[in-house]
């Protein structure tokens, strides 16, 4: 009956001398067919799924599920038309940088609230104690009952057993250094400072408890660590006290935003870590620039997170010759601000390997919100590498990765996008150990329900997503193109390679010089998939089930 249907309807449109019909599906797309330049018109033998060459050669084809058409006729102009380009491209926008969205959370006012103490909001400061440096030595006034200060020369160690206290600490030094130890929270207000350790840490915190650093609105506050730490000193059971980085905290690390969150701190590391906590870090202000860093940029032993006061969201860049944000032991959570982060080794790198795992610890990275622009140049080094799930709801990320074997999302868990948007460029091949580059690699499901991806990998071999599970698209707009020509076939790259992939909705545009999908299974039961390859096959011929949705595709010559 659809048969008959269709050919007479094509046969009356060209009496007529009509140009395009619409075949109207029930999902509200449309196919427009120019009928004087279309080609073949085949059925299944279940007459279930029709092919239209949508040109005389047939080298485009047009499939689609009968059970869903729900009309044809001459162009109407109605629903959404389904459009196709030979020629996708991935380019990162510029207008992203600004076009983001943010969340500002709410300050907690229950004190039972486990982040009730990160906010500085919640905290009072009764005594302030200035500490200024200079090249003739270092100088703390306003000390009290509770807080001692022992010098020698630029280097200054604070003792307290006080709470409520801030340290307002400005000058230049070129050989100096601030240790504090604290049995309460402090808070330190950089105010100016320009403070150099040639033998270790420029600040050395060798307490567990919080620590708010507020960089003053309009100061430009610069901290530099030397090349070869000195010997460390002895804590008081014998051991060795840690010194890690150009600011080293034993505790929490809180960037509160202060005011209006303008100041600016500068971090050079020239020995170790840059910024770095054996518990974690939250930033919620203030402009950071780690300018150099001989290992991580930010380092941490437990979560990471970036987030935003009212006043002013925090913009961060990140230059590091090992990761960029390393979260050791925690989650990553991104909500808010811009972060830059330019690294050899991985850009953010959410990590537990202990042999008998912490129930307790979720390596996950969460993007909620702001953008991420991301380069990394090393071998085998990903924009974002999880030891368990990457989670998209929101923000922007642009992602340039370069080495061999480098992946954009490298996912030892499940892949789930929601919303934002993710662009990203792989332009490595096969690393020496014949890693391929790629563009999402998931060991679980990779399951997108929304926002707009775009990656393109030019290396041969490589794939734009690389999943040992199932690939699930419900919504969205998906570009995935893997262009990268291939000289053997001992190692092939896909635009997907799966072991299941299943579309519900949305877009999905897929190019490759080789098959576009490699899977056992692919069903398409809704949305539009445009399917483009410059071999003889897309890789979907014997594997596809359609109960709607449309399929298009172009197969080359090679």
């Amino acid at each position: 009956m659809r048969k008959t249907l269709l050919t007479a309807c094509l046969l009356i449109a060209t009496s007529m001398q009509a140009q395009v019909l619409h075949v109207n599906n029930s999902d509200g797309t449309y196919q427009a067919i120019d009928t004087k330049s279309c080609g073949d018109i085949t059925f299944n033998e279940e007459k279930q799924l029709i092919n239209i060459g949508l040109d005389k050669e047939n080298s485009i084809i047009s499939r689609f599920f009968t059970g869903k058409i729900t009309n044809i006729a001459p162009a109407s102009n109605q629903g959404n038309e389904l459009t196709y380009t030979l020629a996708p491209s991935v380019t990162f926008d510029a207008a992203d940088k600004e076009n983001f969205n943010e969340i500002t959370q709410a300050i907690p006012t229950d004190e039972l609230d486990e982040e009730y103490g990160d906010f500085i909001e919640n905290y009072s400061t009764g005594r302030m104690v200035t500490i200024t440096f200079s090249e003739n030595g270092v100088k703390a006034s306003g000390l009290t009952s509770g807080i001692t200060a022992t010098t020698d020369g630029g280097h200054i160690v604070i003792n307290s057993t006080i709470g409520k206290v801030g340290y307002i600490v400005k000058g230049t030094c070129s050989n100096g250094s601030l240790k504090i130890y604290s049995e309460k929270k402090f808070r330190i207000v950089l105010n100016g400072l320009n403070l150099t350790n040639p033998g270790g840490p420029a600040i050395n915190i060798q307490s567990g408890k919080t620590v708010y650093f507020s960089i003053a609105d309009g100061t430009v506050n610069t901290l530099c660590d030397g090349a070869t730490y000195g010997a460390p000193a002895l804590a008081a059971d014998g051991t060795e006290e840690d010194q890690k980085g150009t600011l080293f905290s034993e505790g929490q690390i809180i960037f509160d935003g202060y005011n209006k969150g303008t100041g600016t701190l500068n971090v050079k590391s020239l020995g170790g870590h840059a910024i770095c906590s054996d518990d974690y870090i939250r930033v919620r202000g203030g402009n950071i620039n780690i300018l150099e860093a001989a290992k991580d940029g930010f380092r941490t032993k437990d979560k990471f997170i970036i987030g935003r006061t009212e006043a002013y969201s925090p913009v961060i860049t990140v230059n590091a010759a090992g990761n960029g944000i390393d979260c050791s032991e925690g989650t990553l959570t991104v909500e808010a601000g811009k972060l830059s982060i330019n690294s050899v080794d991985e850009g953010i790198k959410v990590e537990y390997e202990e042999l008998v795992p912490d129930p307790a610890v979720i390596p996950d990275a969460n993007i909620n919100g702001g953008y991420i622009n991301i380069v990394t140049t090393g071998e085998k080094s990903s924009a974002i590498k999880t030891t368990r799930n990457f989670t998209q709801r929101g923000g922007t990320i642009h992602a340039d990765v370069k080495g061999n074997g480098s992946k954009i999302i490298n996912c030892d868990g499940e892949v789930l996008i929601t919303d934002g948007k993710l662009t990203g460029l792989s332009s490595g091949t096969l690393a020496a150990d014949t890693t391929s580059a790629g563009g999402i690699k998931s060991e679980g499901n990779c399951t997108i329900n929304g926002g707009n991806i775009a990656i393109e990998c030019n290396g041969s071999f490589s794939k734009g997503i690389n999943c040992n599970s199932n690939v699930i698209i419900n919504d969205g707009d998906v570009t995935l193109l893997s262009t990268g020509r291939i000289e053997n076939y001992d190692k092939r790259g896909y635009a997907i390679t799966t072991l299941g992939l299943t579309i519900n909705g949305g877009k999905l545009v897929t190019s490759s010089f080789d098959e576009c999908v490699s899977a056992t299974a692919v069903g398409i039961n809704g949305g539009i998939y445009h399917a483009i390859t410059e071999s003889r096959t897309t890789g979907l011929e014997d594997i596809t089930t359609q109960t709607g949705g449309w399929l298009l595709y172009r197969t080359g010559e090679e």
